[in-house]
């Protein structure tokens, strides 16, 4: 991946417990695991020069130059890359549900296939089956990473997982990496997280079948500790962005305050560790400003709608919707303050400048979907859902449409054994996930200047 470095801020790691537990913890390492090339030490950085991080200990001198160094005036840490600052070279993408992810990682791993990066993706202890989640920090489950192809670093992360920015830092420092997330408004995330993980489902179960959604989500929030009288509901359904991006920890770590202040602390840590908040409701204008941040071109940014719920759409009364913000408390307000930042970072870039960008790109992306796709014809997908099949062009011509429409935990298990051998050869679990010739005739268009996208 092409891009310059530009120190933009101070990168610390702060490490809790002694010198003595962390060599313990590093000897106490399984030897037949990490002494293979093939796996890294979550505990220590790969950096862009291919050498280990420095642990610092966390003493008061330590902790009063943290605070000092991370003590950044609202200009120098307006969360943008505008024209006249350089790009980051590397991107960590904190993959949050139902906000159209699926999609985006898809065309994160075309971009990786077309550039050959290296991708941050977690193992089944001694197999290269790669595992579509990624579990950093204590408590967790520490998978060995498939290390970067040797003399490189990483260059993308895009899997599901906890934000743990202490943890995500050791793998991809901040001085050289686009720091970035999705969300989405707060009634349209509910309503795809409440009928995608079986809550509409199963209150229909207690309501009856003919229950309007109204009653069935009306009945669900009201069963839940209410928010205004100190409850703090947080699971699938509810809060499910804060939890993706670490709420848990970083509240537990203020004690007893009130959620108002825990709140609007942890959207001040999110404005410090976020380079870029994209936003679900304007996924182009969102990929417009990614491609500003990272220096790539419109057509790396190119993506497919890979599944589209075959359901209905149902209004949603707005004593309701009311009644979903209320409980989804964290997420509105982190909403609420990254929707008016994201504006700011269009205003900074030029509106005239953003609005050219994203015409074009979306005569582009349509263009390639209306060859991708035979629009007369619907195929089914998993989980309730449909697309359009793939035409002629899409399957022999440009298998970029192929690729892009395939399900991202199965292109997960191709990255890993692309990054792990050229040769595609090395099964996963006893199963070959590889794409070779797809992935051969995609490499090849590309590096021959043929129609990209």
């Amino acid at each position: 991946m092409k891009g310059s470095v530009k120190i933009s801020s101070v990168f610390c790691v702060i490490l809790t417990g002694t010198l003595l537990f962390l060599f313990q913890t590093q000897n106490n390492k399984a030897e037949d695991t990490h002494a293979d090339p093939l796996y890294v030490d979550t505990s220590i950085a790969t950096t862009p020069n291919h050498t280990k991080t420095i642990l610092t200990l966390e003493t008061p001198e330590n902790i009063a130059e943290w605070e000092q160094a991370s003590t950044i005036s609202e200009q120098e840490n307006d969360g943008f890359n505008d024209k006249s600052r350089e790009n980051k070279e590397s991107l960590m993408f904190i993959k949050t549900h139902k906000c159209g992810t699926s999609s985006l990682v898809n065309t994160f791993y075309l971009y990786g296939v077309r550039h050959r990066s290296n991708f941050v993706l977690q193992t089944q202890h001694g197999t290269l089956d790669a595992v579509h989640q990624l579990e950093l920090g204590s408590g967790l489950t520490n998978r060995p990473l498939l290390a970067p192809r040797p003399g490189e670093h990483y260059n993308i992360q895009c899997q599901h997982g906890t934000f743990y920015p202490n943890e995500e830092h050791k793998i991809m420092p901040k001085e050289t990496t686009l720091y970035a997330t999705i969300i989405r408004s707060t009634v349209s995330h509910f309503k795809s997280a409440f009928s995608f993980f079986g809550g509409e489902s199963s209150m229909r179960k207690r309501l009856g079948a003919s229950a309007s959604m109204d009653d069935l989500i009306r009945r669900y929030l009201e069963d839940l500790p209410d928010p205004a009288k100190g409850g703090l509901p947080i699971n699938m359904f509810v809060n499910n962005i804060a939890a993706d991006l670490g709420f848990k920890r970083f509240s537990n770590s203020m004690g007893q305050v009130s959620l108002d202040e825990k709140i609007a602390a942890f959207i001040s840590h999110l404005d410090q560790e976020m380079d870029l908040v994209m936003i679900t409701d304007r996924m182009d204008e969102s990929l417009v400003l990614l491609k500003e941040h990272l220096g790539w071109k419109l057509s790396d940014i190119v993506y497919l709608k890979r599944m589209v719920s075959k359901k209905p759409k149902v209004e949603i009364a707005e004593d309701v919707q009311a009644l979903i913000k209320r409980y989804n408390v964290i997420d509105d307000r982190i909403f609420e303050h990254f929707s008016a930042k994201f504006d700011q970072h269009i205003e900074t870039l030029g509106r005239e400048y953003v609005a050219e960008q994203l015409k074009e790109f979306q005569e582009t992306r349509e263009r390639f979907e209306d060859k991708c796709f035979d629009k007369d014809k619907v195929v089914k997908l998993p989980y309730n859902s449909v697309s359009w099949a793939i035409s002629d062009w899409g399957k022999k011509d440009n298998l970029a449409c192929t690729f892009l429409q395939a399900r991202d935990v199965i292109l997960t298990k191709v990255m890993a054994e692309i990054q792990s051998s050229q040769d595609y050869t090395i099964p996963n679990s006893g199963k070959q996930f590889t794409m070779k010739e797809t992935v051969d005739k995609i490499r090849r268009d590309f590096d021959e200047g043929v129609d990209p996208v």
